[in-house]
């Protein structure tokens, strides 16, 4: 029996080590960016604990932070969404969870901001129910249930990004596990079964599928494009998207030089990515201060562009960057590794 599990640990070691070189060799293949100075400082804004995604109302200034604390000693204790004031940090008085404590069970790892000029609302990718939760957005910012998505075929959502009063795409990554030696190289050699999900309003069905680990997604300012980060694949997946019925058909692949995570465009329609460089176990379990990268992309269409890395940090400031967000000068960037995100004021 000794002997048995020998070879089995001897060969899950292996396989784990194959990954590893391989996601190395692969990042360095993508590794296709242009590295700017980071022109601006930072400041660190404490009191949300595992703030991993990021959604700002460019209306009035205010940020939505999906929290959770993956390091809590409690069991299961329940996520929240925050409201964080560019302008006036304290302008809302103390800092509070706005969902009223539904649903339940809350894990929020995804966040998107609808607003057509008469609906406000905001979609969360709920790890916790494997679901996605809306919310109408009060002129205060909190948050009012409305409805619950779920769906067999979603089993750990990651991203969201909404189309419509009801209607949205959300990335399945299938996470097998980085945790242990043996979810690490799944993790790898399996991950290409991430999918794009679309809910129309309707009914659900598959937008897109064969990435290696779909983690962040966003649409560009007129909707026309579906951008989504391949995190195992180190890329960047650029769609066309048919806005009468939803469709997705894969226009180009930007290698990227890290481990990519969510997206977030700004009023100008540039793209912010939060990234890890040559990550495998996630920082915010195994507590390794690994390094971040922001970048930028501006999607040209037929032009030729490069992502830039505007941010790069050890991890000194913040480990395992998931998120980047903009608005004008304000640059916050957000991990679930922390108990902070910084705030930075970009030239």
């Amino acid at each position: 029996m000794s002997q048995l599990f020998f070879r089995v640990g001897a060969l899950v070691s292996a396989l784990a080590v194959g990954a590893v070189a391989l996601f190395s060799l692969n990042l360095m293949a993508g590794a296709r960016v242009v590295k700017e100075p980071f022109k601006g400082s930072c400041a660190p804004v404490s009191g949300i604990a595992g703030p991993e995604d990021m959604q700002i109302d460019a209306h009035s200034r205010r940020v939505f932070i999906a929290s959770y604390d993956r390091q809590s000693s409690e069991a299961k204790e329940r996520g929240g969404v925050f409201v964080f004031s560019i302008d006036d940090p304290l302008a809302d008085g103390a800092w509070r969870d706005r969902t009223g404590g539904a649903p339940a069970s809350f894990e929020p790892v995804g966040l998107s901001l609808y607003d057509d000029g008469a609906v406000r609302r905001l979609f969360v990718a709920n790890a916790a129910a494997r679901s996605v939760e809306l919310y109408d957005v009060e002129p205060n910012g909190d948050l009012r249930y409305l409805e619950t998505f779920s769906e067999r075929r979603l089993t750990s959502p990651s991203d969201i990004v909404a189309v419509g009063p009801r209607a949205f795409y959300v990335t399945n990554d299938l996470d097998p596990g980085r945790d242990s030696l043996l979810g690490a190289a799944q993790y790898l050699f399996r991950a290409a079964s991430g999918r794009v999900m679309l809910f129309d309003g309707v009914a659900w069905r598959v937008a897109a599928e064969g990435l290696r680990f779909a983690s962040g997604i966003a649409t560009s300012l007129d909707g026309k494009r579906v951008y989504v980060t391949e995190t195992a694949g180190a890329a960047l997946k650029v769609y066309d998207r048919d806005i009468g019925v939803g469709n997705l058909t894969l226009a180009s692949s930007i290698p990227l030089a890290a481990a990519a995570d969510n997206i977030n465009i700004d009023p100008t329609g540039t793209l912010w990515i939060g990234a890890q460089p040559k990550t495998l176990f996630s920082p915010a379990r195994k507590g390794s201060k690994a390094g971040s990268i922001v970048f930028g992309y501006d999607d040209l269409g037929d032009l030729p562009s490069r992502p830039r890395a505007i941010f790069t940090d050890s991890g000194e400031k913040i480990a395992g960057a998931t998120v980047a967000a903009r608005l004008g000068r304000a640059l916050l960037i957000g991990s679930p590794a922390e108990k902070k995100f910084q705030l930075c004021e970009v030239s």
